[in-house]
């Protein structure tokens, strides 16, 4: 409910708490007015806005841009406020202060006061600010759903068809003690010490004769 003297809005929320915020003492009351209206649309049982914390985010918003447009020269209402200079806001403030404005317009316009012309469309439109994004992802379509198993099922053959080529590799080499460090022989000593968790020896090639190899290479 709207509060003219201070101004500000009073609510009573679904738990059933009531709380009390002021805005006034600002250099625009008449957009600080028009803001709180529009505030009041958003809070319980109007809107989706339940709790105290919330609200007193809202109010922080609707101060600080009030201050921002009256060191502008704005000495108008949300009625008066025009597109370039709500673009011009949005994209020098927060994420935070630019989706609670641009509920709390919204709000305004939904409790009967009018907008400049493309205003609502601006408010309704993408964040200059862009959101975490919140809301559950829409399902797949039929045919994204059957580019994503076309996709995985090439890296699978791809990466199958990649090991079997490793193994006939490897089925050509030795160890590398005796024929150097070759690519088939690097592949005999990955198949072979992939089990060998122990040190290397002649008879048991183990993983840090790997780990040579991949430091000083061929």
């Amino acid at each position: 409910m709207l509060i003219d003297e201070p101004l500000g809005i009073a609510c009573v929320f679904s738990n059933g708490r009531r709380a009390e915020f002021v805005l006034d003492g600002l250099p625009n009351p008449r957009l600080a007015r028009d803001l709180a209206c529009g505030l009041a649309e958003l809070v319980h049982p109007h809107g989706t806005v339940d709790a105290a914390g919330s609200v007193m985010h809202y109010v922080s918003s609707a101060r600080h841009m009030v201050r921002t447009l009256a060191s502008r020269g704005f000495t108008g209402g949300v009625g008066q406020l025009s597109r370039g200079m709500l673009a011009e806001y949005w994209m020098g403030t927060s994420m935070g202060r630019e989706a609670h404005t641009r509920h709390m317009i919204l709000g305004f316009t939904a409790g009967g006061g009018g907008l400049a012309p493309g205003v609502e469309e601006l408010a309704k439109g993408r964040n200059f600010n862009p959101q975490p994004y919140r809301k559950p992802l829409p399902p797949y379509a039929e045919e994204e759903w059957d580019l994503l198993t076309t996709v995985c099922r090439t890296v699978v053959e791809k990466t199958y068809a990649a090991h079997r080529q490793a193994l006939v590799t490897a089925a050509r080499g030795r160890h590398p003690v005796e024929g150097g460090w070759t690519a088939e022989n690097f592949q005999w000593l990955c198949e072979r010490s992939r089990n060998s968790p122990g040190p290397a020896s002649r008879n048991s090639p183990g993983p840090d004769l790997v780990h040579v190899y991949l430091i000083e290479g061929l």
